[in-house]
């Protein structure tokens, strides 16, 4: 009874296995994600790729990164971001699509989204008393968290014109090459996707123009 049983889950288990193999595995594009912050309230829509694709979604891997377009409150930012669930700082980045001059875009022009005023309240009980140098520290240390804020955000990106701009090559262009760029180097490229009709479908779905 036991050889039988044996043999019945070894067919069993062989029938799953050619199943997944000669299924066709969904193919890389790029897809549509809209949220909004049970917070804040703030809504986006981002367009962007990932690492694996399934029936059922696709899903992305710590320590990678991932070129996107998003609409956040209405303003597009084009730029680069980590995947997985524990989400770590970009840094600065480098895009290139097809042979056109490579666009950088570095952690000053990243929008800010939160800043904690947790620290900057602490610090104001320290602050000089007289109001002129209060507003000057207070100034300087904003400033210092922001920039701070910036450099280990988990995403890089550009707006305004800047970001108009990539995106108008991304949508008359064939592939696109990424890579983030360290201290006084460039760091090896970190990944290439071609720029196929899912990008427009995709950005019609977040509504971009």
């Amino acid at each position: 009874m036991r050889t039988l049983y044996l043999m019945l889950l070894s067919i069993a288990l062989a029938g799953c296995a050619g199943g997944i193999a000669g299924g066709a595995a969904p193919s890389v594009k790029w897809v549509a994600n809209s949220k909004t912050d049970s917070f804040t309230d703030i809504s986006s829509c981002a367009v962007t790729v990932g690492s694996l694709y399934t029936s059922n979604g696709v899903f992305t891997m710590t320590n990678k990164y991932y070129p996107y377009i998003e609409v956040v409150n209405g303003d597009l930012r084009v730029g680069v971001k980590s995947g997985g669930r524990f989400l770590i700082p970009v840094g600065d980045v480098q895009l290139r699509v097809d042979q056109n001059k490579a666009w950088t875009i570095s952690t000053s022009e990243t929008p800010l989204d939160y800043v904690p005023e947790g620290q900057l309240k602490a610090m104001q009980a320290y602050a000089p008393k007289d109001p002129q140098q209060q507003q000057i520290v207070e100034n300087a240390y904003k400033t210092a968290m922001d920039a701070a804020a910036r450099s280990m955000s988990p995403f890089t990106a550009s707006t305004g014109e800047k970001a108009k701009s990539i995106l108008k090559e991304m949508r008359s262009g064939k592939t696109l090459i990424y890579r983030t760029v360290g201290l006084n180097q460039a760091a090896s490229t970190t990944g290439e996707y071609v720029l196929d009709q899912s990008l427009e479908v995709a950005l019609r779905q977040c509504g971009i123009q």
